[in-house]
């Protein structure tokens, strides 16, 4: 089996890096250069978050000079909080330059959403990209996850997840992430296998099929069995 975390802030030191994973990192603009140099085999999301989108002229423009760079294979994470951060007059602006930069580049968006979920939809409704968006650390209800299938978002799942949601999202829609959890990305594969009730291996083959179509330039990990460990 292959493991990929799509997002994640657990930066590990390269020579202790668990070679059974492959991770996308989500680092701010400002942390790219010296982040690319220290990380040879993952990838990056980047991109700046709701809560700081505030007075964010000149990271955005230094995100727009990066980005084109090929480690870097999403955007993101950027979104909306209706919690924490400046108001939706200010995110939603700093909001869409994300998603011109994704259309532009032809690069996923890892999606930060908090209770703004009618304002992210409406967006989308609005910029109508041809991107995927990806939502992650979903856990919503039900209701609002046929709503988002709907619409077309994709979906990305953690330590903390909704299991009747879990099975409504179709398989081709659903990745796996850490984030900042303490658990890792097997035991969320196998969490969320057994959510959906399905043999692990075949879950973790239809998450590296999702990965191969949405981001192809990530590189593969060495392939892992669960009871690996216990074998050796």
């Amino acid at each position: 089996m292959e493991f990929y975390d799509i997002h994640t802030h657990q930066l590990f030191l390269e020579d202790n890096d668990d070679p059974y994973h492959s991770c996308i990192f989500d680092v701010y603009p400002l942390e790219f250069e010296v982040a690319k140099e220290s990380y040879h085999r993952h990838a990056f999301s980047c991109g700046i978050h709701p809560w700081y989108s505030e007075d964010s002229n000149t990271q955005m423009a230094y995100l727009n000079e990066i980005a084109p760079n090929p480690r870097i294979i999403a955007i993101g994470e950027t979104g909306l909080d209706r919690l924490k951060g400046p108001s939706f007059e200010i995110q939603i602006p700093v909001f869409k330059k994300h998603i011109e930069l994704s259309e532009r580049l032809g690069k996923p968006v890892i999606i930060h959403c908090v209770k703004a979920w009618e304002e992210l939809m409406q967006v989308r409704r609005e910029t109508r990209p041809s991107q995927p968006w990806i939502i992650h650390g979903y856990r919503g209800k039900p209701e609002l996850t046929h709503r988002l299938i709907r619409e077309g978002f994709l979906f990305s799942v953690g330590n903390h997840i909704q299991v009747d949601s879990m099975q409504l999202i179709p398989l081709d829609a659903l990745f796996c992430e850490t984030d900042e959890d303490e658990m890792s990305i097997r035991d969320i594969y196998l969490q969320a296998s057994h959510a959906l009730n399905m043999d692990p291996e075949e879950f973790a083959s239809s998450i590296a099929e999702n990965v191969r179509r949405v981001f192809p330039s990530l590189e593969p990990p060495r392939p892992c069995y669960f009871d690996e460990e216990e074998a050796d």
